[in-house]
């Protein structure tokens, strides 16, 4: 589950950046916000399902590794 939790501070950061460098550019919080929405709101079908395939994939893997047997360490 740590995995996941790295996704979400690497998700976060990264729109951290965007929101900062619209910012920096001039442009008003809330206008830097709706500029990301929008971007969403324009992709095509095929798009977000490679989105949600490429988003899941660590929730996969956390799932995958989570039902995996494991060997006992101890001897």
């Amino acid at each position: 589950m740590k995995i996941i939790g790295v996704y979400m501070v690497l998700a976060l950061l990264t729109l951290g950046m965007i929101v900062s460098v619209d910012v920096i550019g001039g442009t008003s919080f809330h206008r830097s916000l709706q500029s990301v929405t929008s971007a969403f709101a324009t992709t095509t079908f095929q798009e977000a399902c490679c989105m949600i395939g490429f988003a899941g994939l660590p929730v996969f893997f956390a799932a995958a590794d989570l039902f995996k047997p494991r060997k006992s360490r101890r001897k």
